[in-house]
């Protein structure tokens, strides 16, 4: 759905169905967050997504899933 340009609508498929305490889930939702932080600005601006908001649902990823001490890791 990425790379259709659908960032906003595989967010929220992930997001309303993810189970934080679940390791492969959250493992899932962060590989998608790895994988747009890979995409370049251009692409995100074109599908109303930006390198900010990948950050920031990274960083939601971590507090939610009980891993709010990796922060750190993030720049």
């Amino acid at each position: 759905m990425i790379d259709l340009g659908k960032i906003n609508e595989a967010e929220n498929i992930l997001l309303d169905s993810i189970d934080y305490t679940n390791n492969n889930e959250v493992i899932e939702v962060a590989l998608f967050y790895q994988y747009l932080s890979e995409k370049d600005n251009k692409f995100l601006e074109n599908n109303n997504y930006t390198k900010e908001e990948v950050l920031s649902g990274f960083k939601q990823l971590l507090m939610k899933s009980g891993y709010s001490d990796l922060l750190y890791l993030l720049k």
